[in-house]
Formats: structure tokens, C-alpha cells, sequence
């Protein structure tokens, strides 16, 4: 398990903030006694030395005030609070001290300087959810909050004419894309239909749609999630390859600087645009992740941290360019698939490998393997298929002695 893996957004007693560094330290108390006329040192042990954790983190943004607010305050309360460390996850700490810094030289952020010290308590423990549950409702909260944040900064009013055309333009590439990977994912009857009907409805109404913001950000958001159910039936790989492949879709845009009125007016839409395609699909993507059923933990965490090294660009290029909100809805959505693989990690079967002596047919190593287990209710046929599909044997008479296997455990996901 990767370090990005165990990574998560730092907070204390609910208050959140981003940081690159720390550091930890510790030690044992000692007492050290030099006799006279002795040599050697006694030294007497008193236990463990205090845990401290000192935090280096910022708040940056248009409303960065009010997260160093809620910061300080959270610093400043009586008694022993609950910090997410993002390296060492939850613990109950004391505040020792803390500073923080703001310079005109660096407007719109505020950093901190925080030293921890353990309370000696323990941490509560986190709130389990049902299988799917957080990623659903992730999912559904960036869906629901879209179209506001596209509204706000999205406008052609009093603009010039080009600047229409460049959002048209924007759009028609959007929904080229769309239906390129749409096409990986094939699909009949109604959904094919739904499909095909919010694909031209988009840019067959694009002028009207420029002049009204929330029913271009619904278009948006159908034509994403009209995707999403195409092909339902399909394979794993097939399912999240076109959502995969609408989030790493980069439009070929003309860079103009932002000198004037006008360019400001079009840069700002279409970051909007961008913003408002790649969090719908993101959602999406989480979504999909949350409904699928894995073969083992190996396969679901594989799927996790292709979605995730996603996720992480999205949040990082967000942050960069001072967009704080979208960074966190990219960060709740990488935290909530995480919560859902972990939870469906009791369930999901292994893989383990296994030294094959002999050569033998798959069927009589499934036998072997699952016959005693009582838990499956796969049959020994599809255990076979399994054993031969998962380790690329031509034929399923012939498993080849002396190379290793990968072999799933015999306990179902379901």
C-alpha cells in the first residue's frame, strides 16, 4: 500500500487545512547519573517520551478567511480535540502552540505553524458506512452542487461575439468527445436512446443554452451520466474506460493572455465549462466504481488507484490555480471510493500465488483448491475459467507445472 494511499486531507476538531510537510518527534525520558570515581553513566529510563507533531499547512483561496478563522478557533479551544494527521491518521491531541503568517506578497492565503502534543486518549472511532453508501452519496452532493458554481462564474452577458463562439466551440469538443468514448462502451435499447437524445440535444441547442447557464449545466451533467449507464451489463474494464476517458480529455484550446475584458470574460467560462464536465464525469467515475462487482481486493484496489492518480491531478491543478473549492470536491470524492473499497475489503477475495509442480487441467486444480469449501457458491467450472482466464493459458486441459499461478481464495465477494 502506497503512502498516496493512506494520504488524507488534514483537519482539527473539524476545521481543515492542506499541508506538504511535518515532522514527528518522540524519544524516552531519561534521567542520566554520573557517579564520582565511576566511568560509566547511569541512565534510568522514566517511559516514553511525549508524542508531538508539528504541522507546517496553509488556507488559500478567495475565502481563505474564513477557513483561518475556523482554523484559529479550533487552536484556541479548551481541552484536547480530534486531529486527522494526513500521515498518521486520527489521534486525540493538545495544541503546544501554533503561528500563522499572511503577507501581501502572498494574498489570499494564510499559513500555520502547529505543534501537537498526544492527550493520551483515545480516538473516536469513525462512522462506518454501508458498502457504496459514501461513494453514492459523494457522488450525488457534486452532481447536486454543479450547476450553482457553473452559474456563478458562467456568462456571455455584454460579451463580445467570439466569446460566444469560443464557449460553442468548447462545447461541440465536449460532446465529441462524449460520444468518442461512449462508442467503447456500445449499449441498446432505452439507454442507447437516452444517450443519443441528450448527445444532440447539447450542441443542437447551444445558442439558446449559452443564455441560460443552469439548463447548460443540466445538459452537461445528462449527457455525463447518460454514459455512465450505457452498457451497464458490460465487464469492469469496459464500464469505467469511457468515464476514464472523458476525465483525461484535454480540449485543444488557443492561449491568448488575459489582457482584456473580454479575454477575462472567456478564460473564466471556460474554466467553468471544464470545471463543470470533469467533476460531473468524476462523480460519475466514483459512482460506477461503487456499483461494480470485483473479483478480489486486488482488483477493486487496482480500480481505486487508477481513479484516484486522476483524482489527485484534478485536485492539485484546482489548487494551483487557486480554485480551493473544486480541489476538495476532488479530494471528497477520492476519500469517499477509498471509504467504499475499504469497507468492501472484508468481503472481496484474495489473490494469492500458488507454485504449480505438475502439469495438470484447470478443473482438477479447482477441485483440489475449492471442493472442501463450503462458503462459495461458484461452481468448480467457473473456478477453472477463473484459474485459466486470470494467468493467460491457452488452453484449459494444460496448466503449465512448474510456474507460478495466481489463484483467487475461495471466499465469494458476495
Amino acid at each position: 500500500m502506497s503512502w498516496r494511499d493512506e494520504y488524507q486531507k488534514g483537519s482539527f476538531r473539524g476545521a481543515s487545512f492542506r499541508t506538504s510537510d511535518h515532522e514527528r518527534s518522540g524519544g524516552r525520558r531519561v534521567v542520566t547519573h554520573e557517579m564520582p570515581g565511576r566511568d560509566e553513566p547511569v541512565v534510568e529510563d522514566l517511559g516514553r517520551r511525549m508524542r508531538q507533531f508539528s504541522i507546517n499547512c496553509h488556507a488559500i483561496g478567495t475565502d481563505y478567511r474564513t477557513q483561518r478563522d475556523a482554523l484559529i478557533d479550533a487552536l484556541e479551544a479548551e481541552g484536547p480535540g480530534l486531529l486527522v494527521h494526513p500521515w498518521h491518521g486520527r489521534m486525540m491531541v493538545s495544541v503546544l502552540e501554533y503561528t500563522s503568517t499572511e503577507s501581501t506578497q502572498d494574498g489570499g492565503m494564510v499559513s500555520f505553524g502547529i505543534t501537537f502534543g498526544e492527550a493520551g486518549q483515545d480516538a473516536p472511532a469513525p462512522v462506518s458506512v454501508a458498502e457504496g453508501a459514501s461513494a453514492e452519496t459523494a457522488a450525488d452532493a457534486t452532481i447536486a452542487a454543479a450547476p450553482t458554481a457553473f452559474t456563478d462564474d458562467f456568462s456571455i452577458a455584454d460579451a463580445a461575439s467570439w466569446v460566444e463562439e469560443s464557449a460553442t466551440d468548447l462545447i461541440g469538443a465536449m460532446a465529441d468527445a462524449t460520444q468518442i468514448a461512449a462508442g467503447l462502451r456500445g449499449g441498446v435499447g432505452s439507454t442507447l436512446r437516452a444517450f443519443n437524445i441528450a448527445l444532440n440535444y447539447l450542441p443542437g441547442n447551444v445558442a439558446s443554452l449559452l443564455r441560460a447557464p443552469a439548463n447548460l449545466a443540466s445538459a452537461v451533467i445528462g449527457l455525463v451520466s447518460s454514459v455512465s449507464v450505457l452498457g451497464s451489463s458490460t465487464g469492469r474494464s469496459a464500464r469505467l474506460a469511457p468515464l476514464l476517458m472523458m476525465l483525461d480529455w484535454e480540449p485543444d484550446l488557443s492561449e491568448f493572455p488575459e489582457t482584456t475584458p473580454m479575454r477575462v470574460i472567456e478564460a473564466t467560462n471556460t474554466t467553468a465549462l471544464l470545471r463543470l464536465y470533469r467533476t460531473a464525469t468524476a462523480a460519475e467515475l466514483v459512482r460506477a466504481a461503487s456499483t461494480l462487482e470485483y473479483a478480489s481486493y486486488e482488483e477493486a484496489r487496482a480500480t481505486q488507484d487508477a481513479i484516484t492518480q486522476r483524482l489527485d491531478a484534478l485536485s492539485f491543478a484546482a489548487a494551483d490555480r487557486g480554485d480551493d473549492t473544486a480541489a476538495d470536491v476532488y479530494d471528497t470524492l477520492r476519500r469517499a471510493l477509498a471509504d467504499d473499497i475499504a469497507a468492501r475489503g472484508v468481503t472481496l477475495a484474495r489473490v494469492y500465488s500458488l507454485d504449480l509442480m505438475a502439469t495438470l487441467p484447470a478443473l482438477v486444480l479447482a477441485h483440489r483448491l475449492y471442493r472442501t469449501d463450503r462458503r462459495t457458491a461458484t461452481s468448480l467450472e467457473d473456478r477453472a475459467a477463473d484459474i485459466t482466464d486470470r494467468n493467460s493459458v491457452q488452453h484449459p486441459g494444460f496448466l503449465p507445472g512448474g510456474t507460478t499461478l495466481q489463484i483467487v481464495t475461495a471466499k465469494d465477494a458476495s
